[in-house]
C-alpha cells in the first residue's frame, strides 16, 4: 500500500536497500508486489518509515539481522551490534543505563528501536531491559548517588526512546476497541503506563492514555464519551495509601458502571491493600499485558 508522505523522517530506497543487502530494483520490485510498504512523495519517489521495515523484518527473517544497523546516522560498534542481534539483557542493560543517565537520547532510542526491528518481542523489551533499568534509577536516587534533576533527566531521556518506538511499532489496521490507560492522580511515574499503550496498540487496540495526574474524578467524561471496554491502572508509588485506595475504588465504581474490565499493575497495588481481587485483574508484568 503506497500513500503521500508527508513526514521528514523518511528512508529513500538507497538506503533500504543498502541495510538489507540488496539492489535498489529489487526494493522498487517488493513495493510493486505489496511485499515492502511505503509512501511517496509529492515528486513520486519511493521513501520508507522505520515501521514499514520493521513490518517487512516480521514476516522476513532472512533480513531482520540486518535492521540492527538502524538509525542510519549512528554506527554502532559491533559489539553492541551483536548484543541487540542476540537480545543479550544482561549486557545491553548497563550500557542504556548508562546512556539514559547521561541523556543519550539516540543511543537510548538505537537500542531500542534495533531489538524490536530485529523481532525482539516488546513486551520482553519492556520487562527484560526497561524495567530493571528503571529500578535502578529509582534506586540511585534513593541512595544519594543521582540528584531529583538527574533521576528526572535519565527517566526521561528512557521516556523519549519509548515514544520514538512508538512511530516504529508495527500496529493492525483492523482495531479490536477501545482501552483506557491511567495513573492515580498523584502517581508521579507514567511510564509503565505508556508502555502499557504501546503493547495494547500493537495488538490493535484504540489506546486513550491520560497520562500522570489526572483525578478519577475526572475520567468520567471519558467512560461517558468513548465507553472503554477495558481499562489499564499503573501504580508505582502512592504518598498517601488512603486517597490513593479512595481513588482505586472510586475507580472500581466506574468501571462496573460502564461494564469495563479493570487491569491493575504495578509495585504501587501493594500500597493499596486490596481485597476485591474478583472485581479487577492484576497484572504482574508487560508480558500479562500482552496477554490479557
Amino acid at each position: 500500500m503506497q500513500k503521500t508522505a508527508n513526514s521528514t523522517s523518511l528512508i529513500s530506497s538507497a538506503d533500504v536497500a543498502k541495510i538489507l543487502g540488496v539492489n535498489v530494483a529489487t526494493v522498487k520490485r517488493w513495493t510493486d508486489t505489496g511485499k515492502l510498504d511505503c509512501v511517496k512523495t509529492a515528486g513520486g519517489h519511493r521513501k520508507f518509515l522505520l515501521r514499514h521495515l520493521a513490518a517487512f523484518a516480521m514476516g522476513h527473517e532472512k533480513y531482520s539481522e540486518r535492521l540492527s544497523l538502524l538509525p542510519l546516522d549512528n554506527q554502532l560498534n559491533l559489539e553492541l551490534s551483536h548484543q541487540i542481534l542476540r537480545a543479550d539483557f544482561k549486557q545491553l542493560i548497563p550500557y542504556v543505563l548508562d546512556r539514559a543517565i547521561t541523556c543519550d537520547q539516540s543511543a537510548v532510542k538505537t537500542v531500542l528501536n534495533g531489538l524490536y526491528m530485529v523481532n525482539q518481542d516488546l513486551a520482553s523489551i519492556y520487562d527484560d531491559l526497561l524495567t530493571p533499568i528503571l529500578r535502578s534509577i529509582g534506586e540511585m536516587w534513593i541512595d544519594g548517588k543521582l540528584s531529583v534533576s538527574e533521576e528526572h533527566l535519565a527517566s526521561q531521556t528512557i521516556r523519549d526512546g519509548i515514544i520514538q518506538l512508538q512511530d516504529v511499532v508495527v500496529k493492525p489496521r483492523k482495531t479490536q476497541g477501545k482501552a483506557f490507560v491511567l495513573t492515580l492522580s498523584e502517581e508521579l511515574h507514567d511510564i509503565p503506563a505508556k508502555m502499557v499503550q504501546h503493547l495494547l496498540e500493537q495488538r490493535g487496540f484504540q489506546v486513550l492514555f491520560s497520562g500522570q495526574k489526572t483525578p478519577v474524578g475526572d475520567t468520567v467524561s471519558v467512560f461517558k464519551s468513548f465507553s472503554p471496554k477495558r481499562v489499564y491502572l499503573s501504580s508505582i508509588y502512592n504518598e498517601n495509601a488512603d486517597e490513593a485506595r479512595a481513588e482505586f475504588k472510586e475507580l472500581q465504581g466506574l468501571c462496573k458502571a460502564y461494564n469495563a474490565i479493570l487491569y491493575v499493575g504495578g509495585s504501587g497495588v501493594a500500597q493499596l491493600e486490596l481485597d476485591d481481587t474478583d472485581e479487577f485483574l492484576h497484572l504482574n508484568s508487560f508480558a500479562d499485558v500482552q496477554n490479557s
